[in-house]
């Protein structure tokens, strides 16, 4: 089979119009590295969904989110070369969302979930899903922590969707999980799903703040994971990489600016 590529990224596409101007060109971007899937995280507002399909449309006419009040549901959006042969499309949305009036309100209001499109690529099926938990803002993530605690049953329910997708199908999870390696809920999504971290061991952070942001050095940290589970008897080669997504065309680390995320990409085959 050839190559299969997927690309994962939080794409700071924050309300209010902030994000437009960069996600037209983020949308450039992405069409230079031509993954065979997109997911991206935290579309933050209806109006950046038709920006993004013109933006893609020649390349990746097989889309997956669903339309919420303001945006997409948990702010996630898929898409797929036409290559692919769309099966299946769901969001199945967290139990605990946290508390509408906390710290984390703006995670309430997106309905965090997870954006789940299976595909057929020739011979072969991929379950793909496309998540986003909640944001962890005081960026301490032991057990007594109460965004831990919601972070932990977000895994949970993710842990039940993982479980149910067929085992002869390649299971890939991916997004912004706003945890480190070190926290109780990676070792739980690790310990339950029989998932590989595709970067375990690297050291480089995702996560890279705009560059006026003071303090940068306290959140070089990896907060974005791609995990997958490899159907039995399948030796498909599997490797993966971070790297920063950036307006090539312009100069300077203000204006190349995108994302306050890099991109994870994987490679089967």
């Amino acid at each position: 089979m050839p190559s299969f590529t997927l690309l994962s990224l939080n794409s700071f596409g924050i309300p209010f119009y902030l994000g437009y101007l960069r996600l037209k060109r983020l949308a450039v971007e992405l069409n230079r590295l031509a993954p065979t899937v997109i997911c991206l995280q935290e579309i933050q507002q209806n109006a950046y969904l038709p920006v993004l399909e013109r933006g893609l449309a020649e390349a990746y006419p097989r889309l997956a989110y669903f339309r919420n009040q303001f945006a997409p549901k948990g702010g996630l959006y898929t898409a797929a070369q036409s290559a692919c042969r769309v099966i299946q499309r769901e969001f199945y949305p967290f139990l605990n969302q946290g508390k509408p009036v906390s710290i984390g309100f703006s995670d309430y209001l997106l309905n965090k979930g997870a954006l789940l499109i299976k595909l057929e690529v020739q011979d072969r099926c991929f379950v793909v899903i496309n998540t986003h938990l909640q944001a962890n803002y005081a960026g301490k993530w032991d057990a007594s922590n109460s965004q831990t605690q919601i972070q932990v049953d977000q895994v949970n329910d993710l842990v039940t969707l993982i479980h149910a997708q067929p085992r002869d199908a390649w299971v890939i999870v991916c997004g912004d999980f706003n945890f480190p390696r070190e926290s109780p809920a990676y070792e739980k999504m690790r310990a339950q799903n029989d998932l590989v971290d595709a970067l375990a061991g690297d050291p480089r952070s995702t996560y890279q703040p705009f560059p006026l942001v003071p303090s940068k050095e306290k959140w070089d940290i990896t907060l974005d994971y791609l995990f997958y589970r490899v159907p039995a008897g399948d030796n498909l080669k599997v490797t993966a990489d971070i790297l920063p997504v950036e307006n090539t065309s312009a100069r300077g680390s203000v204006r190349r600016f995108l994302t306050d995320h890099k991109a994870l990409l994987l490679h089967i085959g």
